[in-house]
């Protein structure tokens, strides 16, 4: 099975009102009330907190931090294994690219395990 992102039919961003935006923003297994509510993971930095070293603009100053509510929900997501966990249950060919993947590595690390025995 080969698996391809040209066979994904592509949306117009014209066609996409700003509300359905926030639907395909990453989050899409999540209920709206889920999305609003409060993330479980906190931000290692507090509100107000200078970011330095994360500016990339010349001459311009250093970012600041944030409250936590101000992020979008799919960045609190990424830190949350049992939302990864769920949202690759939910697409059944990410999930058999992944094992396949898996394998794949696994059969590398063991083939070269064997070739330094020889």
């Amino acid at each position: 099975m080969i698996f391809c992102r040209a066979a994904v039919p592509r949306i117009s961003s014209r066609a996409i009102t700003p509300r359905s935006r926030r639907a395909f923003s990453g989050s899409f297994l999540l209920q709206n009330d889920q999305i609003r509510s409060h993330p479980k993971i906190s931000s290692s930095a507090p509100a107000g907190t200078r970011l330095t070293g994360l500016n990339i603009l010349k001459g311009k100053e250093d970012p600041e931090a944030f409250p936590d509510d101000q992020y979008p929900q799919w960045l609190w997501d990424l830190l949350d294994p049992e939302a990864q966990k769920a949202r690759l249950d939910a697409d059944p060919e990410r999930k058999a690219r992944r094992e396949f993947r898996t394998k794949m590595r696994q059969k590398i690390r063991n083939d070269n395990f064997l070739k330094t025995m020889n």
